[in-house]
C-alpha cells in the first residue's frame, strides 16, 4: 500500500486532511504547516474542496466532531481540531454523485453492487453491469453483432453465477430478456460492422496522402557542355 493509500485507514480526518486527499497530495507532508503555510499551487487546488467540505460540515450534511475556540465571534470552529467521519462523509459525497478517486472511485462503487455478501446485493443488477462492462470492453464480441445479441450470449455463459437458470438447469430466457433491455445501449437494434482491413488504394486512383506520397525523383547531376576545339579541321 503506498503512502496516501494509509489514509484509507483512518475513521476521521480534519476538513484539511481531506481537501489534500481529494486533490491527490499526503497529508502527512503537511503536518508541520498550518493551511496559510502551503504553497500557492496546493492552496489552489485545495480551495474549492476545503470551502465545500467546510461548508457541508457547518450545515451538519454528515457526522462533524466541533471543537471550538474559547472567546471567538460567530464563526470560533477550531478547523485544525475539528474532525469528519469518515464513513458519513462517504455517504454524503455518494449522495452529490462525486467520484473523487480516492474516498469514493468508480470502481468501488462497482465492487460494492456486485459483492453478492453486500445487504443490497441485487443479482440481476449486478449481472446486467458486468455485462455491459464485459461486452463494450471486448469488441470481438460484437462483430456482426448487435447489442442484445452480445448480452444475450455473455449472460448465457453467466447464467450460473446470477441465478439465472431454470429447475432443469437451462438458461432463464425471460430473465435474460429483461437484463437486456436494461444493459441494451442500442434498442433501436443495428448490428456493429465487422472491421475491415483497410487497403492501399489501386495505382490510377492513388491519393496523395501521407501514407503513400512518393518520394521526389533524386536530382540528376547536370552534365557538363562538351567543350568545343577552336581547330577544326577541313
Amino acid at each position: 500500500m503506498d503512502r496516501i493509500g494509509r489514509w484509507k485507514l483512518a475513521d476521521e480526518l480534519t476538513v484539511y486532511q481531506i481537501a489534500l486527499l481529494i486533490a491527490g497530495y499526503d497529508p502527512s507532508e503537511f503536518d508541520d504547516d498550518q493551511h496559510h503555510m502551503w504553497p500557492s499551487e496546493v492552496k489552489i487546488e485545495t480551495s474549492a474542496y476545503l470551502s465545500a467540505v467546510k461548508n457541508a460540515a457547518r450545515s451538519k450534511r454528515f457526522s462533524f466532531n466541533e471543537v471550538q475556540y474559547e472567546g471567538y465571534g460567530a464563526d470560533s470552529i477550531n478547523w485544525d481540531a475539528s474532525t469528519v467521519n469518515i464513513e458519513s462523509f462517504c455517504d454524503w459525497l455518494r449522495s452529490r454523485n462525486f467520484q473523487d478517486g480516492f474516498f469514493i472511485s468508480a470502481q468501488d462503487e462497482f465492487d460494492k453492487l456486485a459483492n453478492p455478501s453486500g445487504d443490497f446485493y441485487a443479482p440481476k443488477l449486478a449481472a446486467a453491469v458486468r455485462a455491459w462492462n464485459e461486452v463494450t470492453s471486448s469488441p470481438e464480441s460484437l462483430n456482426g453483432k448487435t447489442p442484445k445479441k452480445a448480452l444475450e450470449i455473455w449472460l448465457r455463459k453467466h447464467a450460473n453465477e446470477y441465478g439465472l437458470t431454470g429447475k432443469d438447469g437451462n438458461p432463464n430466457e425471460l430473465g435474460i430478456e429483461e437484463i437486456c433491455k436494461v444493459a441494451n445501449w442500442k434498442p433501436t437494434g443495428g448490428a456493429s460492422p465487422t472491421p475491415v482491413p483497410l487497403a492501399a488504394p489501386p495505382e490510377d486512383k492513388v491519393s496523395w496522402g501521407r501514407k503513400y506520397r512518393p518520394k521526389p525523383p533524386t536530382r540528376k547531376a547536370r552534365q557538363q557542355p562538351i567543350p568545343i576545339d577552336d581547330d577544326i579541321p577541313f
